[in-house]
């Protein structure tokens, strides 16, 4: 009887623990908005012009952010800045002597996990602005708009700090009741 009662109260905490991650992510997905620029194609030079634009499109950003209190807000000003943002985005490609199209587009997109230093971002679909450029067949580059986590730099990878493989989900009481169990 009591190791019934034990199993059943470890699916109830493991249960109550994965609603509880599950309920914070969530909340999670819509409190960021975040960058995703696509590459025209896995060539250097298309790759140099995506952080090229990248780096344009993050200080632009960086000054329309500024004052915003909400991952709402950010989207709403991102949605109103697309033609400012195509604009900004063309002018680069231009400049750097190819006519690729560029398309910018405010919306749900899927992404990997992700850490920025300390703090880890699960996969799964987040509010972002998605910059395409040309065919987009490239790799990609991301960030996070807001809160602003957008740390230009000469990698490829948004933050150097950027590293999925330190990304680890852990369910402590689980841990905890593995202890006590030896």
């Amino acid at each position: 009887m009591k190791r019934t009662q034990g199993i059943i109260l470890i699916i109830f905490v493991t249960l109550l623990a994965a609603g509880g991650w599950y309920v914070n992510h969530q909340s999670l997905y819509n409190r960021v908005l975040r960058l995703h620029i696509i590459a025209n194609s896995d060539d250097p030079a298309d790759q140099a012009l995506k952080l090229k634009v990248r780096d344009a499109v993050v200080v632009f950003m960086r000054g329309e952010f500024q004052g915003l209190n909400s991952a709402e807000e950010a989207r709403c000003l991102a949605v109103q800045d697309i033609p400012r943002l195509e604009s900004i985005a063309s002018q680069v490609v231009t400049e750097q002597g190819y006519s690729y199209p560029v398309q910018v587009v405010v919306g749900d997109c899927q992404f990997p996990t992700r850490s920025y230093g300390e703090l880890v971002l699960p996969q799964g679909n987040y509010q972002a602005v998605r910059i395409i450029l040309g065919d987009g067949k490239g790799k990609n580059w991301w960030c996070v708009l807001f809160p602003p986590l957008c740390l230009v730099s000469t990698s490829d990878q948004g933050l150097s700090l950027s590293r999925p493989e330190k990304a680890e989900v852990k369910f402590k009481c689980l841990e905890l009741f593995s202890h006590e169990a030896r």
